[in-house]
């Protein structure tokens, strides 16, 4: 990830890392080796009011939909697209500080549901870098997205493992040698990402490829079934989160299932409920999540 010298590395190529301005997503051009097509991703982009998908509303979306070889090359931009809608509140200043949008720029200006469900439909997976955050929201508006797979480009890929440090889109794009510019807008953060994605690892795989490869991997909810009140501090300290309808779970990936399944088998003093999750029901909203009855097991607690 430190640009070398086409000369060869000398000592203050060492003390220097060069970033380059990301590629327009209209200049897009093909890798040389590039394979066949593949698959067509929807990269996305949101930007909301706040947090709380159930209160806080959609005011920009951006999509780009992209091409990617069996190896994760990104070998084509097909389109970008984005839109914006007025918010029923007015926007807070400090939203419009973070996002780059205000009140005004929004006025007048509605998103057309079924576009934008038809334009998403035209691809095979969607992504987005926090897919656990876009998702919700835009499920809300469109709920069609909630049948299609989810690649999420943070929580998906090993960062750590590729040799990189911290999981912010932002700072991850400086560490591949890479900056945009532009003001964080929904369609900066796409091209952003895309660029990103592309990005070749010190393993000679894309971004896109490890990405892929995570959403497809095994993975499971664990839920802890009538979990006693006093072991809940215990599972919060694990990773465990209390959901929307009060069972405290965690998102398990294959690695590391054999040793939670040991450590919950431990502290309960049984197995955990286990929901095998794919990569279209992973990042769904907590309320959509139905709780697994486990009436033998309540019956053995109560005695």
């Amino acid at each position: 990830m430190i640009s070398k010298s086409p000369c060869g590395p000398t000592q203050a190529d060492e003390d220097v890392r060069i970033l380059r301005r990301i590629t327009p997503l209209c200049e897009w051009r093909a890798p040389t080796d590039a394979g066949p097509p593949f698959m067509k991703i929807a990269v996305l982009d949101t930007e909301t009011t706040g947090f709380d998908p159930q209160y806080d509303e959609l005011i920009e979306i951006a999509v780009a939909l992209i091409v990617i070889d069996e190896k994760g090359r990104v070998i084509a931009v097909e389109s970008l697209r984005s839109g914006m809608q007025q918010s029923c509140r007015p926007i807070e200043p400090e939203i419009s500080g973070i996002t780059g949008i205000t009140t005004e720029m929004v006025e007048g200006k509605r998103f057309v549901p079924q576009q934008i469900a038809d334009h998403l439909a035209e691809a095979n997976a969607c992504l987005a870098f926090n897919v656990a955050f876009d998702r919700r929201h835009l499920e809300e508006l469109v709920p069609e997205v909630g049948s299609m797979p989810w690649i999420c480009a943070m929580a998906d890929v090993d960062w750590h493992g590729l040799g990189f440090d911290g999981r912010a889109q932002g700072y991850l794009l400086m560490q591949a040698g890479l900056f945009n510019p532009v003001a964080h807008r929904a369609g900066d953060d796409v091209a952003s990402l895309v660029n990103l994605l592309a990005h070749v690892c010190e393993d000679g795989r894309t971004v896109m490829a490890h990405a892929l490869e995570g959403a497809k991997a095994a993975s499971w909810r664990f839920e802890a079934s009538d979990l006693p009140h006093r072991l809940q501090k215990d599972a919060y300290r694990r990773g465990y989160r209390r959901s929307y309808h009060g069972v405290y779970h965690k998102l398990v990936r294959e690695p590391d299932h054999d040793a939670e399944s040991a450590w919950y088998r431990e502290l309960v003093g049984r197995d955990p409920t286990i929901v095998p999750v794919d990569w279209i029901d992973r990042y769904r909203a907590e309320w959509t999540w139905e709780p697994v009855k486990r009436e033998v097991e309540v019956a053995h607690w109560r005695r």
